[in-house]
C-alpha cells in the first residue's frame, strides 16, 4: 500500500465555500475508484490548507491517478502541487464504525542509528494499541525512505481527538468527506 497527500495553501481571500462545493461535486468520482482504499478530504480553515489524503492498494492505481484526468482536474484549478508518498507499514479501521470529523498527521525523523526492524515492531505494537481507542476512525503508519520520516495518520470522532502527541510535527484537519471504496485486490 502507498499513502499519498498533497497540500494546497489557499489565498487569504479564497472563498472557502469553493472547497466545500468542490468536495461535494467530486466525491462521487472516488467512491468506487479501483485501487483506492481510503480518501479523506482534509481542510484546515485557520491555516488555509486543503490537503486530501489517500491510501492506494499499490503503485499502479496511485500512478494512474497522478497521470489521469482526476488529478489533472485538480492541477487545472490549483496548479500542480508537490505530492508526498509513504510506504504503508500498518493500516486499519478502528474497532467500531464511527462518523469522523477530524484527522491528525504526526511526522517524526527516523535517526540513522535506528534499526528499522525495531522501529517496525514498535510501530506495529503501537498501531495495535491505537486500534482499541474510542473514537478512532482509522490509523495508518507510513515510512518515507527518502527523508527517513515516520508518519502516523488517524481519523477521529471530534470529541476523541487526542492531544498527547510526541512527534516532531503534528497537523490537524477537519474531515469534509471520507471515501471508503471497496478494495479490489
Amino acid at each position: 500500500m502507498i499513502a499519498m497527500q498533497y497540500t494546497i495553501r489557499l489565498a487569504c481571500d479564497f472563498n472557502v465555500e469553493r472547497i466545500h462545493e468542490r468536495v461535494n461535486s467530486r466525491r462521487c468520482l472516488f467512491d468506487d475508484l479501483s485501487g483506492l482504499v481510503h480518501k479523506s478530504y482534509l481542510f484546515n480553515e485557520e491555516e488555509g490548507l486543503y490537503a486530501p489524503f489517500y491510501v492506494w492498494e499499490g503503485d499502479r492505481p496511485a500512478r494512474e491517478f497522478l497521470t489521469g484526468p482526476l488529478f489533472e482536474g485538480l492541477v487545472e484549478n490549483f496548479g500542480r502541487p508537490r505530492v508526498r508518498c509513504w510506504a504503508v507499514l500498518e493500516f486499519a479501521e478502528g474497532a467500531t464504525p464511527i462518523t469522523v470529523e477530524t484527522a491528525t498527521k504526526e511526522v517524526e525523523s527516523v535517526p540513522a542509528e535506528t534499526k528499522l526492524t525495531d522501529l517496525r515492531a514498535r510501530e506495529r505494537a503501537s498501531h495495535e494499541a491505537m486500534l482499541g481507542r474510542p473514537g478512532l476512525g482509522c490509523h495508518l503508519v507510513g515510512l518515507d525512505p527518502d527523508r527517513w520520516e515516520l508518519m502516523r495518520y488517524s481519523t477521529w470522532a471530534a470529541e476523541a481527538q487526542p492531544a498527547d502527541w510526541d512527534a516532531d510535527m503534528v497537523e490537524c484537519y477537519d474531515v469534509l468527506h471520507l471515501c471508503r471504496p471497496v478494495v479490489s485486490a
